[in-house]
């Protein structure tokens, strides 16, 4: 049976964030074939499965590549579900605000991805989230946001940095795509990568 396949904007959007998190990430993830884990927070249908997972692998030389995604949205999580379902990918419907709560997942992830994250809309909820997932993170783990635009990802850098994270790579994409309904905002326009300060 042929999978479904993304409509072509989403397809080429998610072309552009693949060489993005790779490049971004790959300077300062360890090296090795140990696999990784990924763990997706607020990820809605998530789009960005396939995508993190091959970028995983790359950098894992062929490693084993494990997602988790949780979303508090059973819609889109069932709609990620049907999607997803030949993925090494398990989608949790979960308040990611209170993801510590869910103890089977462990605390070793190596990396922590917020696609669009909303800062802009409820800054103390996401600041509660921001800490959930780095609670997750491995010691060497890397957590990577994207944003919609600009002023709200300087104020999630600004939150993530105050959570005791640094910044160690933020690109802006230059060839995002624009939304049309919504003047200053584009698809993955930014995305940022940071560990945990070292003392």
């Amino acid at each position: 049976m042929d999978l479904p396949q993304a409509p072509q904007p989403i397809q080429e959007d998610m072309a552009k964030l693949q060489t993005l998190l790779h490049d971004s990430l790959a300077p300062h993830l360890p090296a090795g074939k140990d696999g990784m884990r990924i763990l997706n927070l607020a990820c809605g249908r998530c789009d960005e499965a396939e995508t993190l997972i091959k970028v995983g692998s790359d950098l894992t030389q062929g490693g084993a590549v494990e997602m988790v995604g949780a979303d508090i949205r059973i819609r889109e999580i069932r709609q990620a579900r049907e999607t997803h379902g030949h993925l090494p990918a398990e989608f949790l419907i979960e308040d990611a605000t209170k993801i510590d709560q869910h103890k089977t997942l462990g605390d070793d992830f190596n990396m922590v991805f917020l696609r669009h994250q909303n800062f802009w809309h409820g800054q103390e909820l996401w600041k509660k989230i921001f800490d959930q997932g780095i609670a997750k993170l491995r010691p060497d783990g890397m957590l990577v946001i994207t944003s919609y635009f600009d002023v709200e990802h300087r104020l999630a850098l600004r939150a993530l940095e105050a959570l005791g994270m640094e910044v160690v790579s933020n690109k802006r994409n230059k060839a995002s795509r624009a939304l049309n309904d919504a003047p200053g905002k584009s698809v993955d326009r930014w995305v940022a990568v940071l560990r945990q300060r070292r003392a």
